[in-house]
């Protein structure tokens, strides 16, 4: 059983993913793999410094990630370059942990902002939408670091939460506390499992 959980930004996404690991499925993070697919690939990491600027550059040639979502999500534009450059790495490793998931049937969470975008949701036995009013989002979203404008920036890059809700098996609510959105978590999952099993 592979579950796809998805929101946008300061929902509280990573949150429920990490409670469905917590109870023995396997975690699928592709905000993880973005990661390894720019640090590891030195082509992806030159089109990106082609793209964005040198500004992007640690001291230690490594990819600041806070610089560069800055400038990517500054415009729709700039916005769409990253995706072009970074998606289909992603995408590839994306499968092929996917793929291996399904060979070794294993119960498998998969944390991707972008699920629904990519029409990966498609590919998921289930699909979880985290959803949060705009206000909890902002205010998680400041505590976190992150500026108004740099909040605007990212929720206006992703799907309205109306059509992602449409997309989803299932909604949970994400306007309490960490401890109730973990519990509504591990709930939903062992309820996924017990209709597996049935």
């Amino acid at each position: 059983m592979i579950v796809g959980v998805t929101g946008l930004i300061g929902s509280g996404k990573s949150i429920v993913a990490d409670a469905i690991r917590e109870e023995g499925a396997i975690l699928i993070d592709c905000d993880r793999i973005g990661r390894e697919v720019v640090e590891n690939n030195p082509i992806i990491r030159y089109r990106l410094v082609l793209a964005f600027g040198a500004t992007i550059l640690t001291s230690e040639d490594g990819i600041d990630r806070k610089e560069l979502g800055r400038l990517a999500f500054s415009s729709p534009e700039k916005t769409t370059a990253l995706n072009a450059i970074v998606h289909p790495a992603l995408l590839a490793e994306l499968d092929s942990r996917l793929k291996q998931a399904r060979k070794n049937r294993q119960h498998t969470v998969v944390d991707a902002a972008l699920l629904i975008y990519w029409n990966y949701h498609k590919k998921m036995d289930y699909t979880v939408v985290v959803a949060a009013t705009a206000s909890n989002r902002t205010r998680r979203l400041l505590a976190a670091g992150f500026i108004v404008a740099e909040i605007t920036q990212r929720t206006k890059s992703q799907l309205p939460l109306s059509y992602l809700k449409k997309q989803a098996d299932f909604v949970i609510l994400n306007d309490g506390d960490i401890v109730t959105v973990r519990r509504k978590a591990k709930t939903l999952y062992h309820q996924l499992i017990s209709g597996e099993k049935g």
